[in-house]
């Protein structure tokens, strides 16, 4: 069996809960899967006809349900529904920093070991297509570069991952540059830029 890509020491406590002040709380599954001797990460083209973040390459995810009893249980059960990824066939290891969107979202990435056999198929009305993306592509540094836009009259710095075939941007860019620098060392909670999202 290959080793984890990642070592869960390098990885941060996944919190309960997201602070609701910090916005509107949801979470993803970071997947990491073991295919023909590499590791892969899972990945969506989320479907064109969303309110949010339509067409992007993203992690399944999505809002906090009232009846989830953790972030954790968010990202598996929005990894279920988007993708059939069954909770029984991940193993979480362990989280990433907090993400904010644009649009008002504070996100948790839950990073996790998923079951080489597994089946995957995209919910058409929330995904358009399934990926697995060789990781240390996504991970390499020299793919990763800062981009900025204009939204509102506001400036935005944004991660991006040079692909030669998907544009990967945004929240999507910014949890795997996050995970890249826990691959190469382990990497200590960032309390400053974190401590606003979690409840407690």
């Amino acid at each position: 069996m290959m080793s984890a890509p990642v070592a869960a020491a390098s990885l941060s406590p996944i919190p309960k809960a997201l602070r609701h002040e910090a916005g509107r709380p949801a979470a993803v599954l970071v997947g990491l899967t073991a295919r023909d001797g590499i590791w892969q990460v899972i990945m969506t083209e989320r479907a064109h006809h969303l309110a949010h973040h339509a067409g992007q390459i993203a992690f399944p995810g999505g809002k906090v349900d009232p009846q989830d009893p953790s972030l954790v249980a968010t990202a598996l059960r929005e990894a279920d529904e988007e993708v059939a990824l069954a909770p029984s066939q991940v193993e979480v290891i362990g989280g990433l920093d907090p993400v904010s969107s644009p649009v008002g979202f504070v996100v948790q990435p839950v990073v996790g070991l998923v079951d080489p056999d597994v089946k995957l198929c995209a919910a058409p009305d929330e995904v358009a297509q399934v990926f697995m993306f060789p990781l240390a592509d996504l991970v390499d540094p020299l793919r990763h570069r800062r981009d900025s836009y204009i939204r509102e009259g506001v400036r935005r710095e944004v991660w991006v991952i040079e692909h030669d075939e998907h544009h990967i941007w945004g929240l999507s860019a910014a949890i795997l540059v996050d995970l890249a620098g826990r691959i190469r060392q382990p990497a200590q909670p960032r309390s400053a830029d974190i401590s606003a999202h979690l409840e407690g």
